[in-house]
């Protein structure tokens, strides 16, 4: 079945091709005074006015209603019109003496303006579908309507002069469904909801569905299988989201998932027997550091890769100890401004790259054809994570590498090399993975150097640790400036915390690049060629 956005096009192009015919071939609409005498088509209203005021040339009006004058004689049975002479059975010819408006014009404004509207709208539909068409109809209808009510308009001969003709009902609904907006929005309020596309697997163990457009206010919901953390307050008070049928996932003692199912029973969801999700464009997520870093991944992925009411289908895989391991790794590099030495420099990375592959063979098992991990940590460890894996698992830094190498950049500075900065975390740039994929496509990598990191880039940090965000932006401005100052072309702003520090109107932000907006963008893409594929 075609889509909505497709049948909207093609009702909206077939209503602004009836309407145009029914201005153009002068179908009688209604019956009002005019200089001409009685007047009963928008075209032949506008035409008498555009005579007796000289707007434009004769030979203009002539071109537009001749058209109707042949299919009001080949209708009636009669001789085809001649050119030259036919502005005769319309009784023009007086017209040229007429004052420019009279009386009986300013009783009839929302009719002759209406006229004036539709005309124009039945040619601009033809182009660009709009609402003039609809407005010029509505103002005629109005303005009949009035005279109507008040009854002032009256015929010697035949009574009431004004009246409204049941062909205006077909220029009406052609004039409204032309608006292809509007009839969008007739196939959103009939549709009926649908089977989500998407999954969720939040806090180590809750899967269920979700969509957007489903369920919009809904929160996430989160369930805590891990005794070691405590609960806290914020965390109890979460809504758990309840869509038709939902899947609980269970770790033991030893990391792995155990299934217990809430909901549906025929509807069942197994790590090692069928997919949850059984689409060839679903894409596995795992979460990151901070969930609220990940939430904003997902919700571009939402936003940016919406298409007809349908989002990307995503597994969502985030799991609280993972997360907690991962800052704790991301601190160990990080000196402490106070102490000096940190406690976890020796931090063993092993459970971390056990933990995220076993959150990728989740995926893969979930029905994930793609995997993707929105954390610029996460990725020191992407080889060792995507080793043995079935399916594509896209890298954040090759994805920013394209995506800069498709922008064509120049260099600043004549025969040097394309210059990119780098600034992130020390665990981030000791990973060194931003570094080789940016190399690989011809860029010449700058990082920060000892000084900057040690008096800006490290104390940025920790002000965002003490909530000091405007020493932290101040820090991470004089940062920025130092790496331009070397002449590179963009700075990659490898930390979602970093990023969020600059204002979106902040001049020095238009420098930089997120590489979570080239992961995002790039999950999209093989999201849609996955889905034309299939």
């Amino acid at each position: 079945m075609a889509s909505s956005k497709k049948w909207a096009s093609t009702i909206s192009s077939f209503a602004s091709c009836t309407y145009f015919l029914v201005i153009i071939l002068q179908i009688p609409l209604f019956r009002a005074p005019c200089r001409a005498g009685i007047c009963r088509t928008p075209l032949e209203l506008t035409s008498s006015q555009l005579i007796a005021t000289k707007l434009i040339p004769e030979v203009a009006v002539k071109t537009l209603l001749y058209p109707g004058a042949i299919a009001n004689a080949f209708f009636n049975y009669k001789t085809m019109p001649n050119y030259y002479n036919f502005l005769k059975s319309y009784q023009f010819a007086t017209l040229h003496s007429a004052p420019m408006m009279t009386f009986d014009d300013l009783k009839q404004l929302e009719v002759l303006a209406g006229s004036y509207l539709s005309v124009a709208g039945a040619f601009v539909c033809l182009i660009k579908p709009g609402r003039i068409s609809l407005i010029g109809t509505l103002l005629i209808i109005w303005g009949l309507s009035r005279e109507l009510i008040i009854a002032k308009s009256v015929d010697n001969y035949t009574g009431k002069a004004v009246c409204i003709y049941p062909a205006m009902s077909i220029a009406l609904v052609s004039a409204f469904l032309s608006v292809r907006r509007d009839v969008r929005r007739i196939f959103r309020s009939c549709r009926g909801r649908q089977v989500p596309k998407a999954k969720l697997m939040f806090g180590g163990c809750l899967i269920m569905p979700f969509h957007t457009s489903s369920y919009p206010s809904h929160n996430l919901g989160y369930v805590n299988t891990h005794r070691a953390l405590p609960k806290t307050r914020s965390q109890s008070n979460r809504v758990l989201a309840t869509p038709p049928f939902s899947y609980l996932l269970h770790t033991d003692e030893s990391g792995k998932f155990s299934e217990s199912n809430e909901g549906s029973g025929s509807n069942t969801a197994s790590t090692t027997g069928d997919c949850a999700i059984n689409l060839e464009n679903t894409v596995g997520i795992i979460g990151g550091v901070s969930v609220n870093s990940t939430l904003k991944f997902l919700r571009k992925l939402v936003q940016w890769g919406s298409k007809d009411e349908n989002t990307v289908p995503f597994v969502l895989c985030s799991d609280p100890v993972l997360s907690k391991e991962l800052l704790l790794h991301e601190r160990s590099s990080l000196p402490s401004l106070s102490s000096g030495k940190d406690k976890h420099a020796q931090l063993d990375s092993t459970p971390i790259v056990e933990s995220l592959r076993s959150k990728r063979t989740f995926l893969e098992n979930s029905g994930a054809r793609c995997i993707v991990m929105p954390c610029h940590v996460s990725h020191s460890w992407h080889e060792e994570v995507f080793k043995g894996s079935a399916v594509p698992f896209l890298h954040m830094g090759e994805c920013i590498a394209r995506q800069l190498k498709e922008a064509k950049l120049k260099p600043l500075e004549a025969g040097s090399p394309l210059r990119i900065g780098v600034l992130a975390t020390s665990t981030t740039l000791n990973a060194g993975f931003y570094q080789e994929k940016l190399q690989n496509e011809g860029f010449e990598v700058v990082l920060p150097d000892k000084a900057t990191m040690e008096h800006a880039v490290i104390p940025a940090i920790d002000a965002i640790s003490r909530n000091d965000t405007e020493g932290a932006r101040t820090l991470l401005r004089i940062a920025v400036q130092v790496l331009l100052v070397r002449a590179v072309n963009s700075v990659i702003l490898a930390s979602e915390d970093m990023r969020d520090l600059l204002p979106r109107d902040d001049p020095l932000l238009k420098k930089c690049v997120d590489p979570m907006d080239a992961l995002a963008w790039s999950t999209i893409k093989w999201a849609q060629s996955a889905e034309k594929a299939a």
